[in-house]
């Protein structure tokens, strides 16, 4: 089954196209990674597979319903959670308020947003398992490491039950240090969650190698090629227009 399906799309901001004539379609349980150089629209697509940015031509199904022009909330409502290149928290609120923050959003339960103690429930309890923050709960998310507010953003997209899952380069400005338990953690979310259809953007191969079911390569807009890791990562066309040929891979 299909989760997340993209047509002919095009999207430009009164000038020329930032994203041009994009075909995609993303299985369910699927993890897909998006790669290019800068400037090649991948911000610009992920906005329009969470319905931040509308697509100015083609079409956006998820799970087989067109959602071309449904914004960010309806989409969230339909099963579609994102993190963001720079991790989106509050400071002043606890690592567990944070989550519980967001599963409230998520349920539109507005009122409870403004009492001084949101309730946890059994879905922020397993999120903030999932991402290794049960222990630190009660801490000011202002305490937290660079690699921890990483993981306080995913927590906060797992306790909306996501169906679809985006993130945006979940490795962003973390020490060589973070980046292999980043990428265990997010290993453990496939094998704990296989129903569950991530897409990611990222920068760091290792962490795309590690966890792409399939590698789209994006270029002045448009999909220049896809297919399987080894594929993507051993064809010319990457090397040329991307990796670069001093490309190496630790094996």
């Amino acid at each position: 089954m299909i989760a997340l399906d993209l047509v002919g799309v095009d999207k430009n901001y009164g000038g020329p196209p930032v994203v041009q004539d994009v075909s995609l379609s993303i299985e369910v349980g699927e993890t897909v990674a998006i790669i290019g150089p800068n400037g090649a629209g991948k911000t610009t697509l992920f906005g329009v597979m969470a319905g931040e940015t509308r697509a100015t031509k083609g079409r956006v199904s998820l799970f087989g319903k067109d959602v071309t022009r449904a914004g960010a909330r309806h989409l969230a409502e339909q099963g579609v959670a994102r993190t963001f290149q720079v991790a989106r928290y509050f400071l002043e609120k606890t690592v567990e308020e944070n989550v519980v923050i967001a599963r409230l959003a998520h349920q539109s339960r507005y009122r409870n947003l403004v009492s001084k103690s949101p309730r946890s429930d059994d879905t922020v309890d397993l999120a903030l398992d999932a991402v290794g923050l049960s222990s630190a709960r009660r801490r000011p998310s202002a305490t937290l490491s660079h690699g921890d507010r990483k993981s306080l953003e995913i927590a906060m997209a797992l306790a909306q039950d996501p169906s679809v899952l985006l993130l945006d380069e979940p490795t962003a400005g973390m020490g060589a240090e973070d980046i292999p338990g980043t990428i265990e953690l997010l290993k453990g979310l496939r094998a704990s969650r296989p129903e569950m259809t991530c897409v990611i953007t990222a920068h760091d191969m290792n962490v795309v190698f590690a966890l792409a079911d399939k590698v789209v390569l994006l270029a002045n807009g448009r999909i220049a090629l896809q297919g399987l890791p080894d594929e993507v990562r051993d064809a010319p066309l990457t090397r040329e227009i991307y990796l670069g040929n001093s490309y190496r891979e630790d094996r």
